[in-house]
């Protein structure tokens, strides 16, 4: 039998060893250099099999990575692909979520070493033989998904794309295709405010979200909600208003709901809500106040900071698990998966817009 190119004469290369390996040259580089990236059981496994194959590390290239690592030249592993999935191109200039998103992709991809190249997926010159062409000619293997908030279903005609190469969603999960996805974990952000508002005082939280909204993340904000008003007496549990886009045409339906229920906190994802409650039409109507807690951290003003959900941790684990993915041995294996990212508490919930003999609200 003849020898494997470079067994026993030092001429062995990484990618001689990621082919016998079944793992990718990134993979293999990181198991030699004692990476954590990669783990104990495949670093061992990679430091015998380039022990057999004869495998010495050029100088040059040591030389060269050396000098990266003291502030040279920075050098890339790959590249991948973060695809704006979004219907609107503008969506991380106008939403801060996906903006939170994108800023955790391009931290964790700094730090492994991925160049990140982004696209537009509506945009009107792209289709699935283009996109296929771009990725292929940079040698991109897999990427990040964002900002498809409107749907879970991706465009069909790139069925081929999302086959052939390997993608992690980061906030949502999608349906068709089914990825790997990463995600905030919406109920707990709603049990906590809720049960955090109720022990504070509070006798009739309600919350106010799109109904759209509340499926594309499979029901976790309205499933925590209603879940923290089981502590309060069945007559003071209010239902979820969900017509947000029938009372931006018309706000009356908000309105109705407000004076029906009289509800004294309000959770919102949405500025509208403490627009609509200023309105004169509505003021004169609520007995008492009422005060709105934003379900997410939408700004570092101070003006409210009731929860950080993590989203810029969002990006990074989807960066993480891409790099997993991508370097897992091809022989193997695997169902999608779903990590759901536990948001951060600060010391006190806060509620915005401060208005006379405001409640204290402590955690």
């Amino acid at each position: 039998m003849a020898p494997t190119r470079g067994q026993g004469h030092g001429h062995a290369r990484l990618k001689d060893i990621a082919e016998r390996a079944g793992i990718s040259k990134a993979a293999v580089s990181f198991a030699l250099s004692g990476s954590t990236k990669v783990s104990e059981k495949t670093r061992r496994k990679i430091r015998a099999l380039a022990n057999k194959l004869g495998y010495k590390p050029n100088p040059i290239v040591s030389s060269v990575m050396s000098q990266i690592k003291n502030g040279g030249e920075k050098k890339f592993l790959e590249t991948i692909v973060l695809i704006n999935a979004n219907k609107s191109k503008d969506a991380p200039k106008k939403y801060p979520i996906f903006s939170k998103y994108i800023d955790g992709v391009r931290s964790e991809s700094a730090e492994i070493g991925y160049a990140v190249y982004e696209i537009w997926l509506h945009e009107k010159s792209l289709n699935a033989q283009r996109l296929e062409t771009i990725l292929d000619s940079r040698g991109i293997r897999g990427g990040i998904i964002v900002g498809h908030a409107d749907d879970t279903t991706l465009p069909p005609f790139f069925s081929n794309i999302w086959i052939k190469f390997k993608f992690v969603s980061a906030g949502i999960r999608t349906r068709n295709p089914v990825f790997d996805f990463i995600s905030a974990d919406k109920f707990l952000i709603a049990h906590f405010a809720t049960t955090n508002i109720i022990r504070s005082g509070y006798k009739r939280p309600a919350l106010v979200i799109d109904e759209h909204i509340d499926e594309v993340v499979e029901g976790r904000f309205i499933g925590g909600f209603l879940r923290a008003q089981l502590a309060l007496p069945e007559n003071a549990r209010i239902p979820p208003f969900l017509e947000v886009a029938k009372a931006r045409k018309n706000p009356k339906a908000f309105f109705d709901w407000v004076s029906k229920h009289k509800p004294d906190a309000i959770f919102s994802i949405s500025n509208t809500t403490s627009e609509w409650l200023e309105k004169p039409e509505i003021s004169g109507k609520i007995s008492g106040f009422t005060d709105i807690v934003q379900l997410e951290r939408r700004s570092e003003s101070g003006e409210w900071m009731a929860i950080d959900q993590n989203y810029e941790l969002v990006g990074r684990l989807a960066v993480r698990k891409l790099f997993e993915i991508l370097n897992a041995p091809q022989s193997s294996t695997r169902a999608p998966t779903a990590t759901i990212v536990q948001p951060n508490w600060n010391r006190k919930l806060l509620v915005s817009k401060p208005r006379a003999n405001r409640k204290k609200v402590n955690d």
